[in-house]
């Protein structure tokens, strides 16, 4: 039987809530000993007669002398792995640098989260890492939210579906 799309929303919703929490614990583990986190993409595949679906967690490898990933390049590499592997639902976390209210840059986590009937979410908190231990801010625009015409990294994953 096919799920009503507000059920699948709120599946999403509640996979992309679970999948940033291991992101926060591991930016913590990060910055306890003093090293980044590539970004992650977790992709999600539901099995017809399973009551859980099964989950793939990729590491998208980022080289040291990049600095970091334009959203494109991490856009077209996270595109062709879901045409090969035709996920449900893909969620996203990435570390990086923004510029906060004060007219200071610092580490924000970036989550995004988007799936197969349409589903489009994303998330961004601040943080602020001192002597090996994580202070994070309140979510911007309080916590997950939709991009309305903005696009996100995930979109390319489902452009050519529909």
């Amino acid at each position: 039987m096919a799920r009503s799309k507000l059920v699948q929303m709120e599946r999403t919703l509640s996979l992309a809530t679970r999948f940033l929490g291991e992101m926060r614990e591991e930016i913590d583990r990060a910055v306890a000993v003093g090293s980044d986190i590539p970004p992650r993409v977790r992709s999600v595949h539901e099995r017809p007669g399973h009551a859980t679906p099964e989950f793939r967690t990729l590491a998208i490898p980022v080289s040291e002398s990049m600095g970091g990933v334009s959203p494109e390049v991490l856009s077209g590499t996270i595109a062709r792995y879901a045409a090969q592997k035709d996920p449900d639902c893909l969620l996203l976390a990435l570390e990086a640098v923004m510029e906060r209210g004060d007219g200071e840059s610092g580490p924000v986590l970036i989550a995004e989260a988007r799936d197969r009937v349409g589903t489009r979410i994303f998330w961004i908190q601040a943080y602020t890492a001192r002597d090996g231990r994580v202070a994070w801010d309140e979510p911007i625009g309080d916590g997950w939210r939709d991009p309305g015409e903005e696009e996100m990294i995930l979109d390319a994953a489902f452009s050519r579906r529909r």
